[in-house]
């Protein structure tokens, strides 16, 4: 049946006479065959192309690529500078020639100079005799500063094991006392403070050293004066034109020698003018006598008035200060106990034995009672 709907439709149109219009030209569009005679009409559309869809790709961008590397300068060639050398090396030449050259010629045909002598007229003058000076009489000033030892050596400090101010020393050797304790008689006061101020280390107070019989008592004169005071019972004491020596038996000792001095000058001014020192220590025995120490405290000065009592520390070969406190003790010690009206330079012998006992007084034979100041300290004696 489709064929027959197909054949019906497809045949040829029938021919129509074409009617030409006497008026103006006219056009009359006629419906094909196959659409006539009541067939079923069939819609036909016209099929429409598709159109293609162009897909486009999305990339992501790429990395941007690195330049290319700068070509690298092409190394220039050396210009050979031999030429150039040469022809400067050959100007300096002929300058330094040129130059020797100007400099020879110069040389010969400088003239030599003319010298003129002139005349000298001479005066003779009368002759004055002038008187000779006086030769001069230089007199040494008592105020030059001492020559110094040249085999002296310095000195160190002994030791002291336990801080008390006594040296292990003069703890062993003098005031047998215990050098590892500081205060061996356990009173409250160290060995060494009750030493300088003449009082027994080892033993209870009130006793003294000279009580104790840890020191024994000198007596000589110096001027005027008469002194005394005390040293070590282990000393050796040997006398001289001078005064005394005091051997302490381990290589060290000491010197204490009595001069006459003007009762109308004092110490310091003594000091200064007789013995040369500028560095020194003014200070005050526990006596009441004024008192000049070295600024190393090795010698004394003490002041007797009409006669000065000088007390030298000698370390001998040791080099060693073992026996200070005990020298401060001695200095502590030193008191006028009379007076003569026989003068001498130098210290009599006088032991303490042939001397009147009316010179002496209490505190000297070591009978004197002791007392406390009001910071608990013992008083001199």
């Amino acid at each position: 049946m489709f064929n027959k709907e197909k054949a019906k439709l497809e045949q040829p149109p029938a021919q129509v006479a074409e009617v030409k219009p006497s008026g103006p030209e006219a056009r009359v569009f006629t419906m094909p065959g196959r659409y006539r005679h009541g067939s079923d009409g069939v819609m036909h559309e016209p099929s429409k192309k598709k159109e293609k869809q162009t897909v486009v790709e999305v990339r992501a961008p790429a990395a941007p690529s690195a330049p290319p590397p700068a070509p690298k300068p092409k190394a220039l060639p050396k210009k050979r500078s031999s030429t150039k050398m040469i022809v400067i090396g050959g100007l300096v030449g002929i300058t330094i020639l040129s130059l020797g050259g100007w400099y020879a010629v110069t040389l010969v045909s400088e003239p030599e100079p003319v010298v003129v002598v002139t005349p000298v007229k001479t005066t003779t003058r009368p002759v004055v005799a002038v008187p000779d000076k006086p030769v001069e009489t230089v007199v040494p000033d008592k105020k030059a500063d001492p020559v110094a030892d040249p085999f002296a050596t310095k000195v160190t400090p002994g030791v002291d094991s336990d801080s008390d101010g006594l040296s292990d020393t003069e703890e062993k050797q003098v005031y047998k006392t215990n050098y590892r304790l500081p205060d061996s008689d356990s009173d409250g006061f160290l060995d060494g403070n009750e030493v300088f101020h003449r009082y027994n280390p080892n033993g209870t107070a009130p006793g003294t050293l000279i009580g104790a019989g840890l020191v024994v008592l000198y007596q000589g004169q110096a001027g005027y004066e008469l002194y005394q005071f005390s040293y070590p019972t282990v000393f050796e004491m040997e006398t001289n034109a001078k005064g005394v020596v005091l051997d302490a038996q381990t290589g060290e000792g000491f010197e204490v020698e009595a001069v006459t001095k003007s009762g109308s000058i004092d110490l310091k001014t003594w000091v200064e003018d007789e013995i040369g020192i500028k560095d020194y220590v003014e200070d005050t025995t526990k006596t009441g006598l004024p008192l000049i120490q070295s600024d190393n405290l090795l010698v004394a000065y003490i002041d007797l008035g009409t006669g000065v009592l000088v007390f030298t520390y000698d370390t001998g070969t040791k080099a060693r200060v073992d026996y200070l406190q005990t020298m401060k003790m001695m200095i502590n010690s030193v008191e006028l106990v009379g007076a003569t009206s026989v003068l001498v330079d130098t210290s009599a012998d006088l032991e303490l034995e042939e001397a009147s006992g009316a010179s002496l007084d209490a505190s000297v034979t070591g009978d004197a009672s002791t007392t406390m100041d009001a910071t608990g300290s013992q008083s001199a004696l």
